[in-house]
């Protein structure tokens, strides 16, 4: 086939696997928000199914020959044309290394390791998840060896998520950036803890609208998303107008359910901003998710603790919560929502502290896919280092070594994309500070659309035409550094 049928059989073929991508979202998505129970067996299967009619989508040989033939003819396409092929011919060279059997098996793994970690965790029962954590870890190792790597087998795996980002670059950072906050967190935890959170009983219906109001402030369409209850907030999209958020409530606390929302708000307004007109293809496709990770975070942290945030956001507080909130002011409000210290829930944690617990996850990953650490040893290997990182020590496995769904559902490698997504934003506000001088009277007013449009407009369109760091350094002029994260820490806290 010449050039111009090529790319209609390869378009042809994205279209479809695209299908394919948002059927499995959907599962996914229905898994973890309204399935029964005993749907789990049933749901593994459904999953293995479609993630091996991917796999045979994918490595289809007409396909293969099809991105080949482009690649080598990549001078003679359009920009778009040229990311598109370039992507896919990446993720097309790692799946032609990966067995349809194996895919399967890790499919089947991962969503039942999902289900005995839901049904686990409430019990506190380790051994319930220790044999299919240990069948999950295997997988991975075997991934890695699979597709290979040049220095580590755990690049094979932080690659699916942060594509050409390696352990080499990442824990040096990561480490730096723990050894410097570890200095910090003692000072900044005696000047902030002491302030309480909101007090009182928030009512869960109350709860759901005024977060509801909160996220469509911020520019979540309703007309093309919902939101739901589940037990580990996440977002996903399901199509190019269909982009699905949830969070959790708790009576007795409100800003879990805000600011769990604000984050997976973030998420799916980078979802919604991506082009759509190139949906299903890496033109319209997340950079990274440490990428889309700096945009949850982004919102969450650099906007929603701001002192402008706190000016608008008392005012909606107080039309929900009159009572709960009586006399509080901004800037009461601004101590209240950056208490700060070091606790043993990742999601729950602040921002000064958040970046420890990915550091132990990472450390903890390296080592068991190295084989220097058993899974039978790892509660007692994640205890020792959160005394080692925050000084607390856990008393029981569900917020302990349980408390993330991540390595349970196959997500092995994804830990320090949440890290690289706090350095990636707190360099990417700096600029957006910088070009909008009217952006914190905006924000205190309730008008974020100039900042989500910066966005739009420097980080959203894109899609993956750059890599993460070439993104930043696109964006900012400078390469990846914790430097503007700390800055951002000490001008707020110190």
């Amino acid at each position: 086939m010449n050039t111009q049928e090529n790319l209609r059989f390869y378009y042809d073929r994205m279209k479809e696997m695209y299908h394919l991508q948002c059927i499995e979202a959907l599962l996914g998505w229905d898994q973890q928000v309204y399935m029964p129970p005993q749907a789990a067996q049933a749901r593994a299967e459904q999953s293995e199914y479609i993630s091996c009619l991917a796999h045979q989508k994918i490595t289809d040989p007409e396909f293969g020959r099809a991105v080949d033939e482009l690649y080598e003819a990549h001078e003679s396409l359009s920009d778009v044309d040229q990311v598109n092929i370039r992507e896919t011919k990446r993720v097309l060279d790692i799946a032609r290394k990966l067995p349809e059997a194996f895919v399967a098996e890790m499919a089947k793994a991962s969503a039942l390791g999902y289900s005995t970690w839901a049904e686990a965790r409430p019990k506190d029962d380790w051994k319930a998840v220790e044999p299919i954590l240990e069948q999950i870890f295997d997988l991975s190792r075997r991934r890695a060896d699979l597709v290979g790597y040049q220095d580590h087998p755990y690049d094979a795996l932080l690659d699916i998520y942060e594509p050409g980002m390696t352990l080499a670059v990442v824990k040096p950072l990561l480490l730096d950036l723990a050894n410097q906050l570890k200095e910090m967190i003692p000072t900044i935890a005696d000047r902030f803890s002491a302030e309480d959170r909101l007090q009182g009983r928030f009512d869960k219906d109350h709860q759901q609208r005024f977060v509801t109001r909160i996220a469509r402030d911020l520019g979540f369409d309703f007309q093309q998303g919902r939101l739901d209850t589940t037990a580990h907030p996440f977002m996903t999209s399901i199509g190019p107008n269909d982009f699905r958020i949830t969070t959790r409530y708790h009576e007795d606390n409100l800003l879990s359910a805000l600011y769990g929302t604000i984050h997976e708000t973030g998420h799916a307004l980078y979802e919604m901003g991506l082009p759509k007109e190139h949906a299903g293809t890496p033109r319209g496709e997340s950079v990274s998710l440490g990428i889309h990770e700096s945009q949850s975070r982004f919102w969450e942290n650099l906007v929603g603790r701001s002192h402008e945030f706190c000016a608008y956001l008392i005012g909606a507080l107080r039309e929900f919560f009159p009572q709960q909130i009586g006399s509080l002011g901004a800037e009461e409000l601004w101590k209240r929502v950056n208490h700060v210290e070091p606790s043993l829930i990742r999601v729950e944690a602040d921002e000064v502290t958040y970046n420890q617990h990915i550091v132990i996850r990472m450390l903890l990953e390296e080592r068991l896919i190295i084989g220097d650490l058993k899974v039978s040893d790892l509660p007692g290997a994640w205890n020792d280092l959160y005394e080692e990182y925050l000084g607390i020590r856990p008393t029981d496995y569900r917020d302990g070594v349980m408390q993330d769904m991540h390595w349970y559902s196959g997500g092995v490698g994804y830990f320090p994309t949440y890290a690289l997504g706090n350095l990636y934003g707190a360099m990417m506000m700096q600029k957006a500070r910088a070009d909008l001088p009217e952006l914190p009277r905006r924000i205190g007013g309730g008008e974020f659309a100039p900042l989500l449009g910066w966005l739009r407009e420097n980080v959203h369109r894109y899609g993956m035409t750059f890599r993460a760091a070439d993104l930043i350094r696109h964006i900012t002029g400078r390469e990846l550094t914790d430097k503007a994260f700390v800055e951002y820490l000490r001008a707020k806290f110190m």
